[in-house]
């Protein structure tokens, strides 16, 4: 299934042919979707929205947590409900739940399923809560983690160093930082702890570039090195495809967008710079799974450092139908 995403495990393209061939008798039958027939027919990317709550203590520390997911299609919490910020203990009270969504769309696999929205609205929110504590991003969470997994504070730290954390930027420029783990957030010294730093742009009239990416893991340990990297910048690309542009509209109950000139896709020349450091492995006696972890922390990062440069919270993606301009 190498380069399905996942897609490939569902198997509706077998029934579908199997169905159209049953009407032809004796005859050899080759079916081919054009791809607006593709893109709207077919299983869509479970949607997923949440509502947080915080209380702060005098030091700007979270003193209180409550958190509700809504989601239709697959119940996946990895990056939710096994958030680190509750599992290393360092807020006192926490309360987080789900609830679903009906919805009368086939809904399928999608790279790192229900967690590439978790750690978009995980990750968006300790920053406001950062930013409502005057604190820096960075430190806000190494505070949060100092108790947890060493693994975490390490991609942290590399990462920002990296990516030149505390250098000043020109007006109109941010830098912003998120974390995951696929899949196991709640656990220390398991699945694959990812961090990335964007370098954003945002002029005046709001046009947004993404000028460079730094990228940390820990997977433990790696037994080929060239594919694990392959696998991180396809999943950084992957990630900065679905936050500034992937998102279908629904009218009247069908999907409206059928081909690439209403559903706009990153060219060679919307590339920012990739840097993948591997200073963070830990060498722990683990290959932990790498293919889906990088798709979680670019949203945020990049909707992070959007804060950093202009004061605007984005709170859902795609980001190219938010009003960016600040001028």
């Amino acid at each position: 299934v190498g380069g399905g995403f996942g897609r490939r495990v569902i198997g509706d393209d077998v029934r579908t042919v199997v169905a159209i061939a049953k009407q032809y008798p004796g005859v050899a039958v080759k079916t081919i979707w054009s791809r607006e027939e593709t893109t709207r027919q077919g299983a869509y990317r479970t949607s997923l929205a949440a509502r947080f709550k915080a209380g702060l203590d005098e030091q700007g520390a979270l003193h209180s947590l409550q958190g509700e997911t809504c989601f239709s299609g697959m119940s996946i919490n990895i990056g939710y409900t096994d958030m680190p910020y509750a599992a290393s203990g360092t807020i006192p009270n926490i309360r987080l739940a789900t609830s679903n969504l009906p919805t009368h769309l086939r809904t399928g696999a999608y790279r790192a399923p229900c967690y590439n929205a978790h750690v978009f609205t995980v990750e968006t929110f300790i920053d406001e809560c950062a930013a409502a504590a005057k604190a820096d991003a960075l430190a806000y969470r190494l505070q949060m983690l100092s108790g947890w997994d060493a693994g975490w504070a390490n991609c942290l730290n590399i990462a920002a160093e990296k990516a030149g954390w505390d250098k000043p930027l020109p007006k109109g420029q941010g830098r912003g930082i998120a974390i995951g783990n696929w899949p196991f957030s709640g656990q220390k010294q398991a699945g694959a702890i990812v961090c990335a730093v964007a370098h954003v742009e945002v002029t005046p009239a709001g046009k947004l570039t993404v000028h460079r990416i730094d990228f940390t893991f820990d997977c433990g340990r790696v037994a080929n090195m060239d594919a694990v990297l392959a696998q991180l910048e396809g999943g950084v690309i992957f990630g900065l495809n679905m936050s500034l542009n992937e998102g279908l509209t629904l009218e009247n109950g069908a999907i409206v967008e059928g081909n690439f000139d209403r559903y706009p896709m990153l060219k060679m020349a919307d590339m920012p710079e990739i840097h993948i450091h591997t200073d963070a492995l830990s060498g722990h006696d683990r290959f932990a799974i790498i293919g889906e972890a990088p798709v979680g922390p670019i949203g945020p990062a990049i909707g992070n450092a959007i804060f950093q440069a202009t004061g605007k919270r984005l709170r859902s993606t795609p980001f190219r139908k938010h009003d960016l301009a600040w001028g």
